[in-house]
């Protein structure tokens, strides 16, 4: 599985001969229209064909679930990931001493540059989801982005909290406070 388009989608191989659906319910829903294709396959690069994931009947969708648990979190690892950069102003921030206040060693400076970034990346996700969460009345799922900070620990190295509450104190602290408060 893997995001094209900003939609999760399920290659063509994972589809059939991951043993989901046979090669000629694919080419049946195709024909019909009745799945949204949003890359094709073959060509000189050699790509497979994605299908979008809440294009397919619901029997699928639940195989799909099925055979790749953990959905959600691979979504939202995926979509921090995808929106994660390198802060330039913490970069700047943290290699000044007179900002800082305290001569900070290499190692220190990157684990705060790291946090500084993963909290960027964490309150521009929020700021998206609540917007779309308030248009179709739900709820941000704090929880499972707490979840997902945890799993993106062991990738960027973050020493932010893990718990829930924790993690939701630290966002508004550095919201209100800056850079200075990773310290």
């Amino acid at each position: 599985m893997e995001y094209y388009d900003n939609r999760l989608c399920i290659s063509y191989g994972e589809l059939v001969d991951g043993g989901i659906m046979t090669a000629s319910n694919y080419n049946s829903l195709t024909y019909r229209k009745k799945v949204k294709v949003v890359r094709h396959g073959g060509g000189v690069n050699g790509c497979c064909a994605l299908i979008a994931i809440d294009s397919l009947p619901t029997k699928y969708k639940e195989a799909v679930e099925k055979k790749y648990p953990g959905g959600d979190e691979v979504r939202i690892k995926t979509w921090v990931l995808s929106n994660y950069e390198m802060d330039q102003a913490a970069i700047a921030f943290f290699h000044d001493r007179s900002k800082t206040g305290i001569d900070l060693d290499e190692k220190k400076k990157r684990e705060y540059i790291i946090n500084a970034s993963v909290l960027n990346c964490c309150i521009k996700l929020y700021e998206r989801a609540r917007d779309s969460q308030r248009l179709f009345g739900g709820r941000y799922n704090w929880d499972m982005m707490a979840k997902t900070i945890e799993i993106l620990r062991e990738e960027l190295g973050h020493t932010l909290p893990a718990s829930t509450l924790r993690f939701r104190k630290k966002v508004n602290d550095y919201k209100r406070n800056g850079k200075a408060t990773l310290i």
